[in-house]
């Protein structure tokens, strides 16, 4: 009997201890992981923590994502009105509850809850619930679970991150930057005394409402932490002088664009800490909608510019797209992230690759010529041709045709690969789509990639250690919007681009024509060097600038975000003079190192910019890229055999071989030679031949100019809508030579000295043969089209 009891007694207790167990385990789960699940604001910070952009949250509340602390004043604060025993009790004080419930049994009803801090915690996270007793224990309960789990200033922190402050602003973040304009971190003991009050009554008082209460309650607890000697005697006398504010401020929205882009590559309900400079930033802001504003009478409403340090790749100014209140004109666009036709903007990249792969030297001569490759016709942007021009003037000049025959020699799979590697991520499609289009616009880049892969030709050259000739890894990255940690790099052997490659590229750059309604570039020039170049897209739809030195990138893009087309919608025209607008606000001043140690003299052709061979007879030891001995010997000078006057050439049937003079000259084509001798002044043709002597077969003397072989023309319509007449071109080394033209089989005429024929063909496919008078022939087929 007595062994009954006691096996009953220890089962009672063992069920006892089993259900306080288990109570206890559901006491402790009752806690969720987390304890707050609202969404936040996005919030955009600049370099310096200054608040740039920030989203609404999807509730419809300015709640901004929990800090790593809170403000040392504001805790003061806070604890000083709220909860002066928050570092001592256990989630809830026992006197303050007793004296709440004696003082509401007086009122008879609930006039004060006792709470504590982690009491307020408890209550907001449950959904702010009414005051009632049974709600209270509850509050009680979880309290006392929470102080189980979290530190105490983890739960200040919730605390204060999650309390509200009067209409939609919930935190003390939100609140800060709504009523004062600034960080948390930053208030005076005043602005912190008067958040510390607004979580009382934030329904009945808040900064524009009830100002006389909210100022006492203010100055109340100013002169608590008076009291306390938290603050000394003049701190007090002055923050009691603070006015209210009147009223909250507006979110800033200085870089919508880029917050926007957090969002969508990070995602919403966080703090990014860019590395924008709020002052550069507000200031390309303002100089670009200034711009677009004059633009707009030419129907062009939109434009983005994005500035970076080359160094170390970080954005400074980010302003993806016009301003526009209605966004009229899809303004809400990030143009900087969007895909648009590259024009011109990719030529100094193959230069540099045709350099780094002594295919070229920078000053050597490419044919510009009217072309038509298979069912390609390139023309210059000024339908004007030099007949040849220096690689490095071609560049300057931004001429198309000598940019397509360098593709044409470099391999356009070679270089669509170059490009990828250099970063660019919209070339995606076979190489075969662009063709040789892709260096003239053919493919399409973003902004964003243009100036990263500028950037990174930039960092590899300041990267390149001479005297160890050797480079910082990673140099050809995108560039970098948010802070991050910066690792000393390491140092290679080799990179993507040598460092003689990029001097000679940069400084091919600065040879550009400034644009002419830019009345400030001739004084910038004077304080600035900078490589930069333009692109103008087919159809003027798109006008790109890139322009860096040493220290900065500025990258422009003007046009309209729906494609639209626009007269005079260039780079040099539209987008030149922004960025020249943008570098002036750009004070420090620095140039590339000349990286000699990547260098090598060799023996230059002064005539023709190549390698010197054997009878060249100007050259001059020049500094070139590192195996640039590796490249072509010149190829335009040939011996030629003259009289002894020089006057005329002869040969040996004609001349005695004892009194000819051997003579090295520049020979180009008859087409060459045409446009040629219109720009250079000290191009020399071929001397005549003396009368008597048979000319050389070898040497081309006739040449049609245009259409060339496998042309599709239009035949040109005047304002009245009329046809007019084509007109056909030819070249002759002999300027007294008379030519005969031929168009389908009919005469059409013959011309001397100027050598030009005015006809009006018909629409279809056509054959035209030119003979001068000793018989020699140039034939091309061409086809008229009709529009």
């Amino acid at each position: 009997m007595y062994s009954q009891k006691i096996k009953i007694f220890i089962l009672h207790h063992k069920i006892k201890l089993s259900i306080i167990f288990i109570l206890s385990f559901l006491y402790w789960l009752w806690l969720p992981g987390k304890l707050f699940d609202k969404p936040c604001s996005t919030v955009l910070l600049d370099a310096n923590n200054e608040l740039l952009s920030a989203k609404i949250a999807s509730d419809g509340q300015w709640r901004y994502p929990q800090l790593d602390s809170v403000p040392v004043k504001f805790e003061q604060c806070i604890t000083l009105f709220e909860d002066e025993y928050f570092y001592y009790h256990p989630g809830f004080n026992p006197v303050s509850i007793f004296k709440s419930i004696k003082r509401n049994f007086s009122a008879g009803k609930v006039k004060s809850g006792g709470s504590t801090i982690t009491m307020q915690v408890a209550r907001m996270m449950r959904g702010n619930k009414s005051r009632t007793y049974y709600n209270k224990l509850v509050e009680i309960a979880l309290a006392f679970r929470i102080e189980l789990s979290y530190k105490k200033s983890s739960i200040l922190n919730l605390y204060a991150s999650n309390a509200p402050f009067g209409s939609n602003v919930v935190g003390i973040s939100a609140a800060s930057w709504r009523y004062f304009g600034r960080s948390p971190f930053q208030l005076s003991w005043a602005e912190s005394a008067l958040l510390a009050v607004l979580p009382n009554a934030p329904s009945l008082i808040y900064p524009g409402k009830n100002q006389q209460r909210l100022l006492k309650k203010r100055n109340t607890l100013l002169k608590k932490l008076y009291d306390k000697k938290i603050i000394d005697e003049s701190t007090y006398k002055l923050s009691i002088q603070e006015p209210l504010p009147d009223k909250p401020y507006a979110v800033p929205q200085l870089a919508n664009h880029l917050l926007n882009r957090s969002i969508n590559e990070k995602g919403s309900s966080q703090i990014y800490k860019s590395t924008i400079k709020k002052n550069l930033q507000i200031q390309v802001n303002d100089l670009l909608n200034k711009h677009v504003a004059n633009l707009s009478a030419n129907q062009i409403h939109n434009a983005c510019v994005l500035v970076a340090e080359v160094e170390s790749g970080n954005v400074l100014a980010y302003v993806g797209n016009s301003s526009s209140e209605k966004n009229e004109h899809e303004n809400y666009v990030d143009v900087i992230n969007a895909p648009r036709s590259t024009g011109s903007i990719l030529k100094p990249f193959l230069y540099a690759f045709m350099l780094n792969e002594n295919k070229i030297l920078p000053a050597a001569l490419i044919e510009d010529v009217p072309t038509q490759i298979g069912s390609y016709g390139p023309k210059n942007f000024n339908l004007t041709y030099d007949g040849l021009v220096p690689a490095n003037q071609a560049i300057a000049r931004s001429l198309n045709v000598p940019a397509v025959k360098m593709l044409l020699d470099y391999g356009t799979a070679k270089f669509h690969y170059r490009l990828k590697q250099l970063g660019f991520k919209n070339f995606t499609k076979p190489t075969t789509h662009y063709g040789l289009s892709l260096i003239l616009g053919g493919g399409e880049a973003t902004l964003w990639d243009i100036a990263s892969a500028y950037s990174s030709m930039g960092r590899a050259l300041l990267g390149y250690d001479a005297s160890r000739k050797k480079y910082t890894a990673d140099n050809y990255r995108p560039l970098n919007y948010l802070q991050k940690e910066i690792e000393k790099p390491k140092m290679v052997k080799e990179d993507l681009l040598n460092a003689s490659s990029l001097w000679y590229t940069f400084n091919a750059m600065t040879e550009l024509i400034r644009p002419q309604d830019y009345v400030g570039w001739m004084q910038f020039l004077s304080r600035n060097k900078i490589a930069w170049k333009t692109g103008t897209s087919y159809g003027f739809r798109d006008a790109w600038a890139v322009g860096l030195n040493g220290k900065y990138i500025v990258a422009v893009w003007v046009g309209n975000a729906d494609g639209e087309g626009r007269p005079e919608l260039t780079g040099t025209g539209a987008a030149a003079p922004l960025m020249f607008s943008v570098f002036n606000l750009l004070t420090e001043k620095k140039w590339f190192n000349k990286p000699v140690s990547d260098m090598e003299n060799i023996k230059v052709c002064k005539e023709s910019g190549f390698k010197a061979s054997e009878i060249c007879p100007n050259t001059q030891l020049q500094l070139m890229t590192l195996g640039a001995q590796k490249t072509k010997p010149c190829s335009f000078h040939k011996i030629i055999f003259t009289d002894a006057s020089g006057k005329y050439r002869v040969n040996s049937d004609c001349y005695p071989v004892s009194d000819m003079k051997q003579t090295p000259w520049l020979i180009v084509t008859p087409t060459q030679e045409y446009f040629y001798k219109q720009h250079s002044l000290f191009y020399k043709p071929l001397p005549d031949y003396l009368p008597g002597c048979a000319t050389d077969e070898h040497t081309k003397l006739l040449d049609i100019v245009y259409p060339r072989e496998g042309f599709k023309i239009y035949v040109p319509v005047n304002e009245k809508g009329e046809k007019e007449n084509c007109i056909l071109k030819a070249a002759h080394k002999n300027a007294d030579a008379i030519l005969f033209w031929q168009l389908d089989g009919t005469f059409l005429g013959s011309t001397q000295k100027y050598h030009q024929i005015s006809i009006l063909p018909e629409i279809g496919k056509h054959a035209l043969l030119v003979t001068d008078e000793r018989g020699e022939t140039s034939v091309v087929k061409f086809e008229v089209i009709g529009k």
